[in-house]
């Protein structure tokens, strides 16, 4: 019975909250009409559930699923956009040009799986440079993107 005072409630105050903002001409006159018979529908109810021996005023709850290839489609689009951008980082830089490989999860929030760097091995300067560079490119994209360096593997390619 509270359900079904708090829906006359509620569609009386829209109603009228409605009537106030709508305008004068002819497609304020036809909502403020179509409110009316929706506090009427509302004001229904019980004759209904009277003639269809229904239990009061009640609605069905409906189960929400996940669309999983949505949420893949995401995760793809979102490691594509990642990958320019670490790439295009690399390159302003270290002066690096190398390929990215980002994985994300195709769950909630997208959390990073995996960030792969393939650097060339030609080009360094220096015998030992590319020991350092390894660890200030992983330090910089673990504070980058927020999550752990384990997640960031740097690979030079032979």
């Amino acid at each position: 019975m509270s359900g079904y005072i708090l829906a006359v409630a509620g569609a009386v105050l829209l109603s009228a909250a409605l009537s106030v903002i709508l305008p004068g001409g002819k497609m304020g006159a036809f909502l403020k009409g179509m409110s009316r018979l929706v506090v009427f529908a509302v004001l229904a109810a019980p004759l209904v559930s009277l003639v269809t021996k229904r239990d009061g005023l009640t609605f069905q709850s409906a189960e929400i699923g996940e669309d999983s290839g949505y949420l893949t489609e995401c995760a793809r689009l979102l490691s594509e956009r990642d990958e320019a951008e670490i790439s295009s980082f690399l390159q302003e830089e270290y002066s690096l040009t190398a390929a990215a490989s980002v994985t994300r999860e195709p769950s909630g929030g997208f959390p990073l799986a995996k960030i792969r760097i393939n650097l060339p091995a030609d080009g360094i300067n220096g015998q030992d440079a590319h020991i350092d560079i390894a660890d200030c490119i992983r330090a910089a994209l673990a504070g980058k993107y927020a999550c752990k360096e384990e997640l960031i593997e740097v690979v030079w390619e032979e």
